[in-house]
C-alpha cells in the first residue's frame, strides 16, 4: 500500500457532511478513491474530519456527533469548515431520510418513492424551491401562515452537473452499481421488505412490522430490480423525527408537494453552494424502522460519488468560496 499524502487545508474544495456515524460517515469513507493523511487546522475547529479525494477533487468529510442530529448540530459543524478551509468551494450534505410516496401511487413504479431510493434538493418547476424549513412560519392576522426558510435551487454550475447526470443514467451511462460495490456490507433489505402501509393504519408495536397486517398494505405497481432509482423535489427540513403518514401527507401537499423530510439542511438555509442529497430510509410513518438505514445511507453516497464524477474539479475551482461565518 501507498503512504497515503497529506495537503494543506487550502487544498480542499468540497465539504462532505453527514449526521450518523455507523452509516453515513462509513458510506462517506468507502466512497473516496484516495484517503489523505489528516492535516493540520485550527485548534478551535471542534470537528473531526476525515480527507480524501474522488476524481480529483479534495475532499473534507465532516460527520455530526452521535446522538446530536438537527438544524444547530448541522450548522455547529458547517460554520468551521469556510475558516478552516479557505477555498471550500461547495457543500454536500449526504444521509439519509424520510420519503413522501405519491398519492395516489403511479403507474410506473420508477416514478414512485420507495425505499432505498434517493432524492436530490432539485425541484424540476421553475420556482420551486430546493428544501424548506417546514417548522419556520410566521403567523399572519388572516390565519394563513408566511413561509420563512426557503433554500433555493443550488448553483448553476451544480444545476449544470446534474443536468448531465440525468443524461448519463438514461443512457446508461452511470455507475451507481459500481459505488455501491464499495460498501457492500450495507446490502439491499430486499424487494419484498419495502412495505407501505396505508396513511391511517398505524404500526403495531415491536422493533419491525411483523405484527402490522398486510391487508393494509397500500396497493401500488411493484418493483422488479434493485437497480438505484432518484427523484428531483423539494425537501422538508426540521426538528421532528417525523412518524406520522397523515401529518407526513400534510405537510408535503402545503409545501410544494414535497418528496423527503429530513433533520440537517435547515442549517444551511442561506447557502446556494450545497446540495442535498438523501437516501430513503422509511416513509415518515409509524412504521419507521432501522432495517433501511444502512441502505439508504449506501445509495445517497453512490449518487454524490457519481456527482462527483460528473462535475470536474476546474468547474468547482471557478466557483465562488462558501460563505464565511
Amino acid at each position: 500500500m501507498s503512504e497515503r499524502v497529506q495537503l494543506h487545508r487550502s487544498s480542499y474544495t468540497v465539504g462532505w457532511l453527514c449526521a450518523l456515524p455507523t452509516s453515513e460517515l462509513v458510506a462517506a469513507r468507502k466512497m473516496l478513491d484516495e484517503r489523505h493523511k489528516p492535516c493540520q487546522v485550527p485548534n478551535d475547529d471542534e470537528n473531526s474530519y476525515t480527507f480524501g479525494s474522488i476524481n480529483g477533487h479534495n475532499i473534507v468529510i465532516a460527520c455530526l456527533p452521535p446522538g446530536l442530529p438537527g438544524k444547530v448540530s448541522a450548522l455547529r459543524l458547517t460554520q468551521p469548515l469556510a475558516r478552516s478551509f479557505p477555498n471550500m468551494k461547495i457543500h454536500l450534505f449526504v444521509g439519509i431520510g424520510g420519503g413522501v410516496p405519491r398519492n395516489p401511487p403511479l403507474p410506473e413504479p420508477q416514478k414512485d418513492i420507495h425505499l432505498g431510493d434517493v432524492v436530490v434538493g432539485w425541484p424540476e418547476t421553475k420556482g420551486v424551491p430546493a428544501v424548506v424549513q417546514y417548522d419556520l412560519r410566521k403567523a399572519l392576522e388572516d390565519g394563513t401562515g408566511e413561509q420563512l426558510g426557503i433554500l433555493d435551487k443550488p448553483e448553476r454550475r451544480l444545476l449544470n452537473a446534474l443536468g448531465t447526470l440525468l443524461a448519463n443514467h438514461i443512457e446508461k451511462e452511470t455507475r451507481f452499481e459500481e459505488h455501491l460495490q464499495k460498501v457492500d456490507t450495507f446490502s439491499h433489505p430486499g424487494l419484498e421488505n419495502d412495505k407501505l402501509f396505508k396513511s391511517n393504519y398505524r404500526h403495531q408495536g415491536g422493533t419491525t412490522c411483523s405484527s402490522c397486517e398486510d391487508i393494509y398494505l397500500v396497493e401500488r405497481p411493484r418493483r422488479h430490480n434493485t437497480d438505484l432509482v432518484f427523484h428531483q423535489g423539494t425537501i422538508l427540513s426540521g426538528d421532528l423525527v417525523l412518524k406520522d403518514a397523515q401529518l407526513r401527507d400534510k405537510l408535503s401537499e402545503e409545501n410544494y408537494g414535497a418528496i423527503c423530510f429530513e433533520m440537517e439542511a435547515a442549517g444551511v438555509m442561506d447557502e446556494k453552494h450545497c446540495l442535498i442529497i438523501r437516501g430513503i430510509a422509511d416513509y415518515s410513518d409509524s412504521h419507521k424502522n432501522d432495517r433501511w438505514h444502512d441502505y439508504a445511507a449506501a445509495t445517497a453516497a453512490s449518487f454524490a460519488k457519481e456527482f462527483l464524477y460528473t462535475i470536474q474539479p476546474q468547474v468547482i475551482d471557478t466557483m465562488k468560496g462558501v460563505k464565511r461565518a
